[in-house]
């Protein structure tokens, strides 16, 4: 097992290089004026195929970590309003290319402070709010909540989604490593089925648990709990 993982490890390095350089080329090509439409529209799609692959190899690069142990976490005592407001700035370009609307249902009264590792726990938050634009309709929104959880000491996160919605069947399923649901495969023929596998680890190693409530066509509710005490 260890072997694999050095072997995912430096193949994950190895192809990080090479990739940014030909995401940055991308970039770079996209915005220039003299190509034609036909031409935009090629380097537009070889572009998301680049940030698909660079995404990959740093999810693997994680899951390699998780599972040996590695992924080394610094934790800090944040506001949780602060922490979610930061996060969801780095989704909305997404969103607004996907014509999703994203808002922040910012809680009524202060909460307790929650310790996390910030950039650990905004992975697993990303990873959440990302599959809630990417597998919604056409003028969906998400809606994320933070407030204090009926009973404990906990404060719950949650990221409902007007989206496909998940079947039954697969409830169990979808935090699992390289699942995808059938319907979530038709919509978006990209994805690992890595990002809840992950978003489950860190929100483990926080102290907190993670599920969802989801109806086929209605949308799906992702909760996620961290401990005030």
């Amino acid at each position: 097992i260890r072997s694999k993982s050095e072997f995912v490890t430096v193949a994950s390095h190895q192809l990080r290089t090479p990739v940014t350089g030909i995401v940055w080329a991308l970039q770079t090509l996209e915005g220039e004026e003299s190509l034609s439409e036909a031409a935009k529209q090629v380097v537009s799609g070889a572009l998301e195929s680049g940030k698909n692959l660079l995404d990959l190899s740093e999810n693997l690069l994680v899951i390699a970590k998780i599972e040996e142990g590695r992924f080394g976490y610094e934790f800090e005592e944040m506001d949780i309003a602060e922490f979610v407001n930061s996060t969801l700035s780095n989704v909305v370009p997404l969103a607004r290319k996907a014509g999703v609307k994203i808002y922040f249902d910012k809680p009524e009264r202060p909460l307790p402070k929650v310790t996390i590792d910030a950039k650990k726990l905004a992975l697993a938050l990303r990873n959440i709010v990302e599959n809630a634009v990417r597998y919604n309709v056409e003028n969906g929104e998400v809606v994320i909540r933070a407030d204090a959880a009926e009973s404990g000491p906990f404060i719950e996160v949650s990221v409902k989604d007007t989206g496909i919605g998940i079947a039954e069947k697969d409830i169990d399923k979808i935090f699992g490593k390289f699942f995808r649901a059938d319907n979530a495969v038709r919509v978006q023929t990209n994805g690992s089925g890595l990002g809840l596998y992950i978003a489950r680890n860190i929100v483990r190693a926080h102290g907190g648990k993670i599920w969802v409530e989801s109806e086929l066509g209605r949308g799906s509710v992702f909760h996620f709990t961290l401990p005030t005490d």
